[in-house]
């Protein structure tokens, strides 16, 4: 009996041993709490750590005054604006050219009306304009400086120009060329609020036959119905109106051999690193002969003059033909010159 206490005091002792074992849970517990926590607050406060314990910012409830943008326009002369127009045109057509077309760079955060669409956001911007370069292939466009006229407003500057405009269409196979005068509306902000042709003048179209050979309608040269048996002898029949076309012997794969294998690249396009197509224009008479050949859209440096030689000593062609007569046919072909 004497013994029994001693017995339970160590008997007590031991638990307590086994309790401090035990608060090992407890800290682990302890941390894996405090790690839940930390993730909470990241998961609410990821985009700003800082967001909880800083003191909130008033609510602007008005839209910044642009006024300084507008007493900076008003302050600068005729002359100052007109060169910034120049530059900010220039920059904007720059990197189309170069395949850019970036909205939040030169428009406005709502486009009140691109061609024929209005109130436009960025993204509806890019969609338009890249369904608009669908049917706009090869797009060429020369705006000209010296027809930009301007006129200040309340809110910005409404500015007009002209510009050449030479693509080829696809959705009718045409190549095409038009004037176009153009109104830019620029805000305050410096950004386009609206853009749109508002004339057009001077439109071309020649018909494409085929991709390596193209072949164009010419403007003023068929006369003779195709339906006539019996075609007069001085008549010039576009290739669209001939029941044969004209043909280089052995087709437009061997009219391209003979281009590539004869061709004498220009020393002035090749420093200036030209590169393109130039269309010659020409007949093929009832013999196969070519003759009357000119450039209808040439390239400059030497191009012009070297695809019309090349045109000129090719071999003769196949003849056209209506209702199988022989006739003289007009024809509208590219020469492409590629740097290697």
């Amino acid at each position: 009996m004497l013994n029994q206490p001693e017995n339970s005091f160590r008997e007590v002792k031991s638990g307590d041993e086994d309790l401090k074992k035990d608060r090992s849970l407890y800290y682990m517990g302890l941390i894996l709490g405090f790690i839940i926590l930390a993730m909470t607050y990241m998961t609410l406060f990821t985009d700003d750590p800082w967001l909880f314990f800083r003191s909130k910012e008033k609510t602007e409830l008005f839209a910044k005054d642009k006024s300084a943008a507008l007493d900076e326009l008003n302050s600068m002369t005729d002359q100052e604006v007109r060169q910034s127009l120049v530059e900010f045109i220039q920059a904007f057509y720059y990197d189309q050219q170069k395949g850019y077309f970036d909205p939040p760079s030169y428009f406005a955060p709502i486009t009140k009306t691109f061609y024929n669409f209005h109130n436009l956001t960025y993204n509806r911007l890019r969609d338009i304009y890249w369904n608009r370069m669908e049917s706009i292939k090869n797009l060429d466009r020369n705006w000209l400086v010296s027809s930009l006229e301007f006129s200040r407003t309340d809110s910005g500057i409404v500015a007009t120009y002209w510009a050449i405009e030479k693509y080829f269409n696809p959705s009718v196979n045409q190549q095409q060329s038009i004037d176009r005068k153009y109104e830019m509306i620029i805000d305050e902000g410096g950004k386009i609020y609206s853009l749109k042709d508002i004339e057009s003048r001077n439109f071309e179209s020649y018909t494409v036959a085929l991709d390596s050979a193209l072949i164009f309608r010419a403007n003023p040269v068929a006369t003779e119905p195709v339906d006539n048996p019996l075609p007069k002898d001085h008549k010039i029949y576009d290739v669209s109106m001939v029941e044969t076309a004209p043909e280089y012997k052995g087709g437009q794969l061997e009219f391209s051999k003979y281009l590539l294998a004869n061709m004498r690249y220009p020393p002035a396009a090749r420093e200036n690193k030209v590169q393109g197509k130039v269309y010659v224009a020409f007949i093929v008479d009832k013999e196969g002969f070519v003759k009357n050949v000119a450039v209808r859209q040439g390239l400059g440096s030497g191009c012009d003059e070297e695809a019309i030689r090349l045109v000129r000593s090719s071999p003769p062609w196949s003849v056209g033909k209506v209702a199988g007569n022989s006739v003289d046919t007009y024809f509208v072909i590219p020469v492409t010159f590629q740097l290697d």
